[in-house]
């Protein structure tokens, strides 16, 4: 979650954006929330920056991600439609502020500087010196709440004020510490002359207007990195600061604070509203509420997921689907369910941080490929354990990208420096092949000694099992990610790559281009039904997923409502039930096609 934002009239109604582009409302107080469509540039963008006027009017400030451009958007009637603001179309908008004493002016903050509309963003002009070295990349912006000549600009590297809507400024930092990037601006809506500023050195105060500044002290300095702020609304002397690590609050106007969430939590952005409730804009838990003043939280997620499914793993013979899911310690791991639609158990207990890169299958155990070896987790378990990876005798702690289980025992694992084989499930291991890091591995449906790799540096492959490679084929002009045998021959293989989805016919001998109406972009994950002739494919850059009906001759664009985001990064395909398609988009969760399915867990 990138921005929270509250209508001035209905504090209830509350208006959220993300990094994918994507805008929710909520008309009960973040208790539920529903997608809106607003038709504006959307993909690729993050919606940093909401708004609301007293009139219920709604700015969005957003900016490409894959590029230099953005621009600000404008709603009439409650976020149902958008259009887009001329004169900062094309601008990498970081802020926005509304001036509270005349609602009529406007201000976007961007990478190239300061814009200034007086007339509710219908026409725009420049406020800082074009070219300026240092009043450009404009992370925040604040009205004084009686002058809207009066704005304070925070920048990558510390901030500006001007008196005279822009003719002149002057830097207004002196106290802050050199390299702040600061990232919010608040000002006092009681005292004209007092304002806030949070930066990556923590949280600031001025008492006037800018002359000098002092650090609120209290937060240690691991938690200093401030990314959102705000005062209570009942309460003046109350101060929320949220920090990447944990939400942080002052009930006497700073002078000693408190953590009230997980250290493990990023907060992006946080609304106090009149009745006391807090509402967190989080990195990887989605939206936090809080009815007590932060003592207690609740997840208030309902209408949409944050959490990122990396990797799908189907386990035919308990009916069970297990994924794996990128994201901070609490809320990240692998995720069991005993049908696709859940409900989910997590199993976190045991990795202790590590990121879940890969996941296979030892029967009934699971085996999770880490940033830090692999780790094991039998039935029964109520926790991981890792696995030592002894190579030659020296215990080494590789990053996992892809596993496989053989049945006879073996493993072979894909790390950033080649592949390592066990001969004896996972005690003792060998250096198979020293190739650089490997994207992918892939065995035989039908010859399990048969496996192929890809790494940026070729095509390898192994007739026994992986205890010996042989380079099949040159290095890659793009880089390949996912790797698929076709279920009806295994001379056959499709790889994803940066470049487009490429295809073998001679077990990686030689590749060459898919097209037939798939595009040669970014494409991430594949997935092959059993019929042989239906393949998926999903696009994290641009955006889709893409079917083919014919063994991958043609190719049609499916449609992807009701995901979140047409960025997708994994598909799958339910060997059980063919017609059953799962897609995991960068919004957030896991869906099924025909049904979207959220991603709620308990954790173990």
């Amino acid at each position: 979650m990138r921005a929270l934002a509250a209508d001035p009239r209905h504090p209830e109604r509350i208006y959220l954006g993300t990094a994918d582009g994507i805008l929710y409302r909520s008309d009960d107080g973040g208790v539920d929330w529903q997608r809106l469509d607003p038709g504006f540039p959307r993909q690729g963008c993050s919606l940093d920056e909401i708004t609301v006027d007293p009139r219920g009017r709604v700015f969005v400030g957003y900016w490409e991600v894959h590029g230099s451009g953005g621009g600000v958007a404008r709603s009439l009637d409650g976020g149902r439609t958008f259009a887009i603001l001329k004169g900062v179309e094309g601008e990498s908008v970081r802020a926005l502020a509304l001036a509270p004493s005349d609602p009529r002016v406007l201000a976007a903050g961007t990478l190239s500087g300061v814009f200034l509309s007086r007339d509710l963003g219908m026409t725009w002009a420049r406020i800082t010196p074009k070219g300026h070295p240092d009043l450009r990349n404009i992370e925040s912006l604040a009205f004084d709440p009686a002058d809207p000549n009066v704005l304070y600009a925070g920048t990558w590297h510390l901030a500006w004020k001007t008196t005279n809507a822009g003719a002149d400024w002057a830097p207004a930092h002196r106290g802050m510490i050199d390299d702040s990037d600061v990232m919010t601006l608040t000002t006092d809506p009681t005292n004209t002359q007092t304002v806030y500023a949070t930066a990556c050195t923590g949280v600031y105060r001025t008492m006037d207007g800018g002359e000098a500044w002092t650090k609120l002290r209290g937060i240690p300095f691991s938690s200093r990195r401030t990314r959102a702020f705000a005062k209570g609304k009942d309460d003046p002397s109350f101060l929320l600061a949220g920090t990447t690590e944990g939400l942080w609050v002052s009930e006497n106007e700073g002078a000693t604070w408190r953590r009230t969430t997980s250290q493990e939590l990023v907060v992006n952005d946080v609304v106090a509203q009149p009745d006391g409730t807090i509402l967190l804009g989080t990195e990887e838990a989605g939206v936090l509420r809080s009815a007590d003043r932060g003592r207690t939280w609740t997840p208030s997620n309902k209408g949409f997921s944050e959490r990122f499914v990396f990797k799908l793993l189907f386990d035919d013979a308990g009916s069970r689907l297990i994924v794996a899911v990128w994201g901070a310690t609490r809320y990240g791991g692998v995720f069991v369910s005993s049908g696709n639609e859940g409900p989910w158990v997590r199993l976190g207990n045991g990795l202790d941080g590590r990121q879940v890169l890969s996941l296979a299958l030892q029967g009934r155990t699971i085996l999770a490929g880490t940033d830090d070896g692999v780790f094991a987790r039998v039935p029964g378990a109520s926790a991981w354990t890792r696995m030592k990876t002894l190579v030659e005798g020296k215990e080494a702690h590789p990053r996992v990208i892809e596993l496989i289980g053989m049945p006879s025992g073996q493993l072979v694992a894909a790390t950033s420096t080649g592949i390592l084989w066990s001969p004896d499930g996972g005690r003792t291991w060998v250096q198979a092949l020293e190739s650089g890091e490997v994207s992918d591995l892939a065995v035989s449906p039908h010859d399990p000694d048969l496996l192929v790799a890809v790494s940026k540096s070729g095509c390898y492959r192994s007739s026994n099992g992986g205890e010996r490679w042989t380079q099949v084929s040159a290095a890659w002009t793009a880089m390949p990610h996912a790797l698929a045998f076709a279920p009806s021959d295994d001379r056959v293989l499709f790889a994803t790559t940066s470049g487009g989805l490429y295809r073998t016919a001679d077990q990686g001998a030689s590749w060459r281009r898919v097209s037939g109406g798939l595009p040669h972009s970014d494409l991430t994950g594949i997935a092959l039904s059993p019929d042989g002739r239906t393949l998926y494919v999903s696009d994290f850059t641009w955006g889709g997923i893409f079917r083919s009906e014919d063994g991958g001759l043609t190719w049609n664009r499916m449609p992807t409502d009701g995901l979140g985001s047409d960025r997708v990064w994994a598909v799958g395909v339910d060997p059980a039930s063919p017609d059953r398609v799962l897609a995991a988009p960068s919004a957030g969760g896991l869906h099924v096609l025909n049904a979207g399915v959220s991603l709620g867990a308990k954790t173990d």
